[in-house]
């Protein structure tokens, strides 16, 4: 293993050789080793024989003997995205290896891994398998290199996520180049390997989360569990409660259940005969926590949605946990007190000194109009809100209403304005509704407060570019449903009243002293104090506060990415680079 000492060496050599006439380096397109992407190549002008060269000349040298070294050093057959950083870098820290420690090792390879899991990344499912490969050869060396060169790309992934990860994490794949890091990232590292502190300092490039170290604990159990027999339920009807089964079927069943830690030692199948079991007691308790688990309806009925989750092998899990394990970088988690809408789980959370306070269901956006990822302040909560109809709900919802029902404006309270800047209601009985379309409607649609008004009671209001905010609403009977994607974009609060008095109360001020306004059906902006952030995610698994994980079904379609298999080969833009490359040294 080169250690500093060797490093002293190869310093002293290269001094050495700066007394006599340098070696040329091979062209990289002649050598047997590592693929050089891009280099400079150095002049071909006559270096002159005496001592009294160039400092130029002598920074010349000191890089064709850094160059020479890592092509030598480096692993075989392996391309480098960055070998023009890699060869200043370690000719600038004396060659030596940063990556001898196997905690930093570990660190970078976690990381990395989960990416590669994720599905999106080719580069880094390539570099995941180089990295298991190089280290189980003896040249430290080769893996320091390769290691280096892996790190680069991590950080520079790291640094584009706040523009590419909307993509990536959300059905785009990862097929362009990263350029290299800035210099100083590249220093920072370096720094943090020679003084023996390269695993924190990778450990704090993991998104700051505790949810992050959970997922890849579960990550890992499941791939202890990909290499058994994955049971499937093989189920031609809809299993009820209390229902025959075949006894295969059952004990099918209760080894995915097992497996996935819905069943313990202590749980016992019903027999009704040799041939059957009734599906009951233990087995239905137990198939009712795993739908639970997966935010399906708590029922027991075993139909194609609880059936499709118990037969999701522990790869295809696997490649969730990692997705969601890496879309944790996207969502901040600095601010002790916030609110967070998980669409997929269709509930919300308020955190208040960064302590789980109060929870409610909500109802998020449909599929064809989907609730965006955002992040805002709750400023205010509005009583009794009136509701000024967006232009797209006019159109789509409304308008193809009042072709069959002239009366549909006047029994749900709407009032029609001139435009966004009029308070002055326009009787409908003066507009030629015959020439009004979907697209040229002129008219601003106001909802008055009161019973029936399609915010409720109360509106928090959430600042954002796609005016989402959260609001009561009087369809409460859709909060019943287990799949609650139903509204046009904006979220709506079950316990809407609770949350209004927890957010007022946070701020000094008592809902009870607002009962006036409520009871007379008056209009009242309350503002806050304590502003809470919100912050709207897209979770589809995550690990609970007891151990268990859980799924959810992916509502939007953002989990899907193209079927493949996983690839062990370099990406073709680095292949392409790297030919173009050696065309150019020809």
């Amino acid at each position: 293993m080169m250690r500093r000492h060797d490093a002293w060496l190869a310093n002293l050599l290269i001094v050495f050789c700066f007394l006599v006439k340098p070696v040329m380096a091979n062209n990289a397109s002649e050598t047997g080793g590592v693929r050089l992407l891009t280099e400079p190549q150095i002049s071909g002008k006559r270096v002159p024989d005496d001592q009294t060269v160039s400092a130029d000349v002598h920074r010349q040298r000191a890089y064709q003997y850094a160059r020479d070294w890592l092509e030598s050093a480096a692993p075989d057959a392996t391309v480098l995205a960055y070998p023009q950083a890699l060869t200043q870098d370690y000719l600038d820290n004396g060659f030596s290896l940063i990556w001898t420690q196997d905690a930093a090792r570990d660190e970078l390879e976690t990381q990395v891994n989960v990416i590669s899991l994720a599905g999106f990344s080719p580069e880094f499912e390539w570099r995941a398998w180089q990295l298991r490969q190089l280290r189980q050869q003896p040249s430290d060396a080769a893996y320091d290199i390769f290691a280096t060169d892996t790190a680069y790309a991590l950080l520079r992934y790291l640094s584009v996520i706040p523009d590419k990860g909307m993509q990536w994490f959300f059905g785009a794949s990862h097929r362009t180049p990263l350029p290299a890091p800035s210099s100083q990232r590249r220093a920072a590292l370096f720094k943090a390997g020679l003084n023996g502190s390269l695993a924190p300092f990778l450990r704090q490039r993991r998104p700051q989360h505790s949810q992050y170290d959970a997922l890849v604990k579960q990550i890992v159990r499941l791939q202890e569990q990909a290499q058994s027999v994955w049971p499937t339920i093989q189920a031609e009807n809809v299993i009820y409660p209390d229902q025959a089964i075949a006894t295969t079927l059952a004990l099918n069943l209760v080894d995915n259940l097992r497996l996935q830690g819905f069943w313990g030692s202590s749980e016992r199948l019903e027999a009704i005969n040799g041939d059957t079991v009734r599906y009951g007691g233990d087995l239905l308790r137990a198939v009712e926590r795993f739908q639970q688990q997966h935010g399906l309806s708590m029922d027991g009925i075993i139909g194609p949605a609880t059936a499709k989750w118990l037969n999701l092998d522990p790869q295809a899990r696997i490649r969730l946990l990692a997705l969601n394990a890496e879309r944790l970088r996207l969502w901040p988690n600095d601010n002790p007190n916030r609110i967070v809408v998980n669409i997929p789980d269709y509930r919300m959370h308020v955190w208040h000194d960064d302590r789980n306070v109060f929870e409610s269901k909500v109802v998020v956006g449909r599929q064809s109009r989907r609730t965006p990822l955002f992040t805002s302040q709750l400023d205010s909560v509005v009583l009794n809100p009136s509701w000024n109809v967006p232009r797209s709900i006019v159109q789509k919802d409304i308008l193809p209403k009042l072709a069959d029902d002239q009366q549909y404006l006047s029994r749900n309270q709407y009032r029609i304005l001139p435009n966004w800047q009029s308070n002055i209601a326009i009787d409908p009985s003066t507009i030629n509704w015959q020439t009004v379309n979907d697209d040229g409607f002129p008219y601003r649609l106001q909802q008055a407060p009161g019973q029936g008004n399609a915010l409720g009671k109360y509106k928090f209001n959430t600042p954002n570019r796609n005016a989402i905010y959260l609001h009561d609403t009087p369809a409460q009977s859709l909060f019943s449903r287990s799949r609650r994607a139903f509204s046009s974009g904006c979220i709506r609060v079950e316990q809407a009243e609770q949350l209004a008095d927890l957010v007022l109360d946070l701020s000094g001020k008592q809902l009870a002293n607002y009962q006036g306004y409520l009871d007379k059906t008056q209009t009242k902006w309350v503002s806050l104090q304590t502003r809470l952030s919100v912050q709207t995610i897209y979770q589809t698994a995550w690990v609970t506060e007891d151990g268990k994980l859980a799924f959810r079904d992916d509502v939007y379609a953002y989990d899907s990415h193209a079927e493949r298999q996983i690839t062990t080969q370099e990406p073709s833009y680095l292949t392409q680079q790297r030919d173009i490359s050696s065309s150019r040294s020809q």
